[in-house]
């Protein structure tokens, strides 16, 4: 399975030792884990989740993620305007593709397909897994939200 995966390398000589993680991790992982690498506090604003306990092997790891998401808003030039506005939504299992206001997707079946080359988007016998991960993806939405400020009612 772990073929399948983009790696990440982390090393810091005397601290780190050597060892493999198949936790599905984002990016977003990186920007809590540096500063609590360099002792620096974690600011509250940020969304990843700190892979320093895991690299140092402290403690029991965090539960590990279900899914991934990622997002793409037209970051290239050469798009125009409106350009594509996509989702990603990836498990162990699936992946999901969102191409928002093109009513098209892309949703693949990782274990029987893992080259992706089989878009089963359309196909009836996956409505299931694409209604499951839609929902997903759509709270994954929600939850990428800014966490600051806070959101509270004075009542």
């Amino acid at each position: 399975m772990a073929d399948r995966f983009t790696p990440l390398s982390v090393t810091q000589q005397g601290t780190i030792a050597p060892g493999i993680c198949d936790d599905l991790t984002v990016k977003v992982d990186l920007a809590p884990t540096l500063p609590e690498a360099s002792g620096e506090p974690v600011w509250p604003g940020m969304q990843g989740r700190s892979l320093w306990p895991l690299l140092m092997g402290q403690g029991e790891p965090a539960a590990p993620r279900e899914d991934v998401y990622c997002e793409y808003y037209n970051g290239m030039p050469w798009h125009g305007s409106p350009g594509p506005k996509l989702n990603m939504l990836r498990t162990e299992t699936h992946k999901l593709v969102v191409a928002h206001g093109l009513e098209a997707g892309e949703l693949y079946d990782l274990e029987a397909d893992p080259q992706e080359t089989h878009n089963r988007w359309q196909d009836p016998a996956y409505a299931p897994v694409r209604m499951e991960l839609l929902q997903r993806l759509c709270d994954r939405m929600a939850w990428t939200v800014d966490p600051l400020p806070p959101r509270q009612s004075d009542r």
